[in-house]
């Protein structure tokens, strides 16, 4: 499998990702009606993200598209059709065979202003092109894990016309789920669920305030930058009250050990 350098961006106000990684596997489509192609792309970061979005794009040589159904299958197995025959039964074109013409270059995506499976043109090549909507909703990989392997399934229900896959990429936007409650820590905070009180899109209750050197351990090394705080301001005020004092110091011990 091979990841794409295609996208690549971290939103660190909102802790999100947004990546791309580019399918593998055999290019011609069986064209036996029967057969399924599966391409595999395989999202190997960020572990333990959730998606929060998804897009797909295919680019592919065939003949007479009214043949053809692509499905995009997640890691945990949940199926979802990005095209199913367009034209079929007798839509768009003449005949009870589906949109005819050539060729596919695509992106799917939910917010597109058109949809996949009403576009045909007698015209144009290729014959679906731009930015369309899915048959489904891609929004239905919304909190599902992102890594592993992603399979892009192409179907030829016609015995007739062969075709070539050219390039299947999938974008996954993602965002780190801190209190595994299964909604991404982006739209828990969004939503309200979460409080994040310093801004940094980390919901307050997966932060360790005490650990104050950020070594993931309130020890002694935090003890002793509370200690020369003492009576004063500073990131060793826990309970907010504007001074360093004994109260920030029970609430340190409380904590005391691995973060």
């Amino acid at each position: 499998m091979k990841q794409s350098a295609w996208i690549l961006s971290v939103l660190c106000m909102h802790q999100m990702a947004a990546a791309s990684w580019c399918g593998s596997g055999q290019a011609n489509i069986p064209d036996d009606g029967v057969s399924t192609r599966v391409w595999l792309a395989q999202a190997d970061e960020p572990v333990g993200n959730l998606v929060v979005q998804t897009r797909l794009y295919v680019s592919l040589e065939h003949p007479w598209i009214g043949d053809l159904s692509i499905d995009l299958v997640a890691p945990d197995g949940t199926s979802i059709s990005m095209l199913d025959r367009p034209g079929m039964p007798n839509g768009g074109w003449i005949g009870p065979w589906g949109c005819g013409g050539d060729d596919i270059m695509v992106l799917f995506d939910d917010d597109a202003a058109e949809a996949a499976e009403d576009t045909c043109t007698q015209f144009d090549v290729p014959v679906l092109s731009g930015n369309k909507r899915p048959i489904e909703m891609l929004a239905g990989f919304y909190g599902s894990e992102a890594v592993g392997d992603w399979q892009i399934r192409f179907r030829d229900a016609s015995p007739v016309d062969a075709g070539t896959i050219e390039m299947a990429c999938i974008t996954l936007v993602t965002s780190p789920d801190c209190n595994e409650n299964g909604i991404p820590d982006v739209d828990d905070i969004g939503g309200g669920g979460s409080d994040d009180s310093n801004g940094d899109g980390v919901p307050d209750e997966c932060e360790c305030p005490e650990d104050i050197d950020g070594d993931s351990l309130v020890g002694v090394k935090d003890l002793l930058i509370m200690i020369s705080q003492f009576g004063q301001s500073g990131n060793a005020d826990f309970d907010g009250d504007g001074l360093v004092d004994a109260d920030d110091l029970l609430i340190l011990l409380a904590a005391w050990g691995n973060c």
